[in-house]
């Protein structure tokens, strides 16, 4: 058999065979170039492309555009929270420790596939975060942090959405949806009543970032001491060192703006 053979073998067995047939012909699941192209794209143009362009231009005026953004990420954020509660852990259908998937064809389950994948779509349009940053030649806020945790969200999405769509790691989008609906509530107030805002809300976003976190890693943590859990232990696997990596970008940013910095102004 030739090395072409084995290679597309192999990505047939990874691309299709292991994937959930539930989800694996929708929209950029299919296969993984859509997801790499855009990826790619962001990366080029948040890092190279955009301050090029933007060298000897102006910033761009985009108020009412970011205005608009911003209400959409708080109802998509707080709708997808409020559908978690109410069809999944309100109900009971869902356990907090440990939920297995279920590929039981009901109307509950058809309704967790389509907002995994709407969960992996706004993980998409998050990426818009940074391009408008660049297009306002707020450069400084395009750090390592923001780019690797916007990158590790999208491919985290779409490999959560064509290989675990449900189970127990839904609670990564409804905590993180939680936690978008307080922060992009915080951005719409800074640019619609800049007034408004205190000083100390957001290093509480931080905190409430690095809550979200430290969470998440208890509850992909402990299901790999679960012998019983049904929930596959390799997303465990894959997905703690992101998290605590990412983690440590917070704690570390969190140390240097709120406390070191502090320290000197005093």
């Amino acid at each position: 058999m030739s090395l072409l053979s084995n290679i597309t073998e192999y990505y047939t067995y990874v691309n299709n065979d292991l994937a959930d047939p539930r989800t694996n012909k929708f929209m950029l699941v299919s296969s993984p170039l859509p997801i790499m192209i855009i990826m790619f794209i962001y990366h080029r143009f948040v890092h190279t492309w955009g301050p090029a362009f933007m060298a000897n231009r102006p910033p761009y005026k985009l108020k009412n555009l970011i205005i608009i953004y911003n209400i959409a990420q708080i109802y998509l954020s707080a709708f997808m929270a409020v559908q978690c509660i109410t069809y999944l852990y309100l109900p009971g259908y869902y356990s907090l420790w440990c939920q297995k998937i279920n590929y039981d064809d009901t109307p509950v389950e058809r309704l967790i596939i389509e907002r995994v994948w709407l969960y992996y779509f706004i993980k998409i349009i998050d990426l818009l975060d940074t391009v408008f940053f660049v297009l306002r030649k707020k450069f400084n806020q395009v750090s390592f942090l923001h780019v690797y945790h916007h990158l590790g969200m999208c491919l985290l999405g779409y490999i959560g959405t064509k290989y675990v769509p449900g189970g127990h790691g839904i609670m990564l989008g409804f905590i993180n949806s939680m936690v978008h609906a307080v922060m992009y509530t915080y951005y719409l107030i800074s640019i619609v009543r800049p007034k408004w805002v205190k000083q100390w809300w957001k290093k509480y976003i931080t905190q409430l970032q690095i809550l979200q976190f430290l969470l998440l890693i208890l509850h992909f943590g402990h299901i790999l001491f679960e012998p019983s859990c049904g929930y596959p232990k390799w997303v465990s696997f894959l997905f703690l060192p992101h998290n605590i990596f990412i983690l440590f970008l917070f704690t570390n940013f969190y140390i240097n703006e709120y406390i070191y910095k502090n320290k000197k102004q005093n």
